[in-house]
């Protein structure tokens, strides 16, 4: 039971090293990105956590413009703060539109006590004639249901017939994708027949016992375009969210292995960066992001790790080499390699991608994004005040990526070649490594037991090495494998260095 405990302590000792390389390396990698980008971009740059969505397929657009399938999933992910300190970790593929209608339907436009009162009073003041219309319209065509009533976020049958059948249906505004006409046009309009298009031809006593309730609603009929105002926004903002199609701004993608174009619309998201601008920018080996580490040995079986001259941390591992075969090299313990040496991993080309949710657009109800509804909702809280709430609390942090929201998305991404890595040992024996290494092998690097420098999905990396003036002292040095390098033009592929967050309630 004790050499269990021990081996236990041991393990968990391990982890924890590891996770403190982990923090360290990506502290480091946020600050040199930073660095790297100051002159053009100013908000925090968040590193990646890997894996998330894996590697980023920066070619996101075929010749006929249809989004890269692959591409399209990594943008349309929901934002957290990583398991590692100050890094980010994706959800899953469509999580964000996910997200983003569950927190929608948590919230609901609402009065203050005043406003409410003031609406109240006038209601009960004309409830008579309230009672008239919405006896009239379901003699004519039948019962309102709760479930219709709650699918355009009315609270009432007779805000349902005035707000929603008078204002959008039989004005024809919703089948224009055009926002209700208001009650006060409604009151204001001499003969309201002529603002309802699409009425029915037995409406006629209903649209006068409409007339007669507006009149003497007039005082409050500005609360009343409020609250319907808000409900339609929040209809159209889930519609154009569950429901996106060529009208609404939907995009169809193609999938980069087999060109298939998608069957059905997605929401909206855009890149505002053309593919050739990236290549360019990826082309460009004169921009570069470097880290350096040494590496010595410590007690037992663990080595010392310093990261650009930081204190240190020890670990058992420090980078692996696992071939496509199913081996894998531990490059601290290979044959003839040493826990002596000086490492470089070295980023070059790299490009900074703007990319974002289609806007939605109250004039045309084009796109599906629009923040002010949420953004409103987590300000006004607990607030006595007209405007957008929560009336259900929404199941996410909605407070800044930094104190820990998690509700975010990307609207920038910084992107690089796969980082060269260039290894150089002290007090090794070249003859040794020569003998028993795969020179032609191709595979994928780890670092530090979890953070894989590249997709697992194919052999990334290739080999080479050099001799030094004596047998002590080589280097070994990874570069992209030409299974990446040599792919479709959809299947070409980057490292995601780090993102640009914007939480929407913050």
């Amino acid at each position: 039971m004790k050499n269990s405990t021990k081996e236990m302590e041991n393990v968990a000792t391990l982890v924890a090293n590891s996770q403190t390389g982990g923090d360290e390396f990506y502290a480091e990698l946020q600050k040199k990105a930073q660095d790297a980008v100051a002159s053009i971009f100013k908000s925090p740059l968040y590193p990646i956590q890997y894996p998330s969505q894996g590697d980023f397929l920066w070619n996101w657009q075929n010749m006929n413009n249809d989004f890269n399938e692959s591409t399209y999933n990594y943008i349309n992910s929901v934002v957290a703060p990583g398991d590692i300190t100050n890094t980010a970790k994706l959800g899953s593929p469509g999580s964000f539109p996910n997200a983003y209608i569950q927190i929608l339907n948590s919230i609901m436009y609402s009065l203050n006590t005043k406003d409410q009162g003031r609406l109240d009073q006038a209601t009960k003041n004309a409830s008579t004639q309230g009672g008239t219309v919405v006896s009239d319209y379901q003699t004519c065509y039948g019962n309102i249901s709760a479930e219709e009533m709650e699918k355009v976020k009315v609270k009432t049958k007779l805000d349902y017939i005035i707000g929603y059948i008078f204002g959008s249906v039989w004005s024809g505004k919703e089948a224009a994708g055009e926002s209700p006409i208001s009650y006060t046009q409604m009151t204001e309009a001499r003969n309201l027949k002529k603002l309802l298009p699409n009425r029915p031809a037995s409406s006629d006593q209903v649209i006068s016992d409409v007339s007669i309730y507006l009149n003497i609603m007039s005082p409050v009929n500005a609360l009343q375009d409020a609250l319907q105002n808000g409900s339609w926004i929040l209809t159209s903002l889930k519609d154009c969210t569950e429901f996106p199609d060529k009208k609404n701004g939907g995009i169809k993608t193609v999938n980069p292995n087999t060109g298939v174009i998608s069957d059905k619309f997605n929401v909206g998201y855009s890149i505002n960066k053309s593919k050739q601008e990236i290549s360019n920018d990826l082309q460009n080996k004169g921009r570069t992001i470097e880290i350096k580490m040494e590496t010595h040995s410590a007690s037992g079986s663990e080595m010392n790790v310093h990261i650009e001259g930081q204190a240190g941390f020890s670990v058992g591992s420090w980078l692996k080499f696992g071939i496509s075969g199913g081996g894998s090299y531990d490059m601290s313990k290979a044959e003839g390699t040493s826990t002596d040496c000086s490492v470089s991993m070295k980023w070059e080309g790299y490009a900074m991608i703007p990319m974002g949710p289609t806007a939605w657009q109250q004039a045309t109800e084009k796109g599906w994004y629009y923040a002010d509804p949420i953004s409103q909702a987590v300000v006004n809280a607990e607030k006595d005040i007209s405007g957008f709430k929560f009336v259900i609390k929404p199941p996410f942090n909605m407070d800044t990526f930094k104190n820990g929201g998690n509700f975010g998305m990307l609207n920038n991404l910084l992107i690089a070649n796969y980082p060269t890595v260039e290894i150089t040992y002290r007090n090794a024996n070249f003859r040794k490594f020569k003998e028993s290494w795969e020179e032609h092998a191709s595979g994928n690097l780890t670092l530090f037991g979890f953070i894989k420098l590249g997709s697992f999905s194919q052999g990334v990396y290739k080999s080479s090495f050099k001799e030094s003036s004596d047998n002590s002292s080589f280097k070994v040095t990874f570069s992209a494998s030409d299974a990446i390098v040599s792919v479709p033009e959809l299947q070409q592929s980057a490292y995601a260095i780090g993102g640009a967050i914007t939480n929407p309630g913050a």
